[in-house]
């Protein structure tokens, strides 16, 4: 974070100049280096932190189809205002499903809903689970709360059989049949004129083997 600027009988003192000019050398430095800021997956690696970095890196990432980066624990979602279907597949569900660590994999919506899955179901110590989805009208909110409900109906059964192939589609298609109602939820304090639509989900999956 950038320190507050020191003043000095109306002036900058001089230890803020440095720092600015530091500042910004720094800037043109990390922008013009090789190497290619779409790359980078975590923007805490993005040196100097400043708004016109982190844009930056996030336009880079969007102009190679990448929607997905990390901000430490946060993940950060792009809107690509376009059908990609290969991006939301069952098959790459299943991957982060079965991933041995699914944080090492590219960032993801998979892998938050995978790592607080686990969460649920662990042996040890079972911790229930929030998630919020935050973000400005047409962020894409209501289609993430949806990819999430969509995982976590996939991975809830195993596929192993005809009959829990037919579960994991009702459990998918009760889930997203409830999409309307909790939406709704979010939309009342825009009409009510006192809350922004903010969606919170606070859903998690069952500790029972098999069942959201």
């Amino acid at each position: 974070m950038l320190s507050p600027c020191h003043i000095v009988n109306g002036h900058s003192s001089g230890t803020d100049v440095q720092g600015r000019t530091s500042l910004k050398e720094d800037l043109q430095q990390f922008l013009g280096g090789e190497a290619p800021l779409h790359q980078l997956d975590d923007l805490t690696k993005v040196n100097p932190v400043t708004l016109k970095t982190v844009l930056r890196c996030l336009q880079a990432r969007y102009t190679e189809d990448i929607f997905y980066t990390n901000a430490g624990c946060t993940l950060v979602a792009l809107n690509p205002f376009k059908p990609i279907p290969q991006l939301y597949a069952p098959e790459l569900m299943q991957e982060y499903h079965a991933a041995p660590q699914p944080q090492k994999l590219k960032p993801h919506i998979f892998t938050v809903g995978e790592q607080t899955f686990r969460n649920v179901k662990s042996l040890i110590e079972p911790i229930n689970q929030s998630i919020v989805v935050s973000g400005e009208s047409g962020a894409g909110k209501t289609w993430t709360s949806r990819c999430l409900m969509k995982f976590y109906a996939v991975v809830a059964s195993s596929p192993a059989s005809c009959e829990n192939h037919k579960m994991a589609e009702r459990i998918e298609q009760r889930i997203l049949n409830s999409n309307p109602v909790m939406e709704a939820f979010g939309e009342l304090g825009v009409l009510c004129a006192v809350l922004q639509s903010h969606f919170l989900w606070d859903s998690p999956p069952s500790r029972r083997e098999g069942v959201l």
